[in-house]
């Protein structure tokens, strides 16, 4: 949590899924994680909140990044 303050991206509303997620979730190590939260913050658009609805999409139909 110290970390995301330092960076200002404490504010990031929780939603259903990120950036940070969509590129990698669980496998990344929490100071990438919040790179990628910083960058949403510093990005956040309609058009990226598309972009990230449309690759869980197709990350969801490939089942990637799902252990079987």
């Amino acid at each position: 949590m110290a970390l995301r303050i330092k960076k200002g991206i404490d504010i990031l509303v929780p939603g259903l899924t990120g950036w940070a997620q969509i590129n990698g979730r669980d496998e990344l190590p929490i100071p990438v994680k919040v790179d990628f939260d910083e960058y949403y913050y510093k990005n956040k658009s309609f058009l990226l909140d598309l972009k990230i609805l449309f690759m869980i999409f197709f990350k969801v139909m490939r089942s990637e990044g799902v252990e079987h």
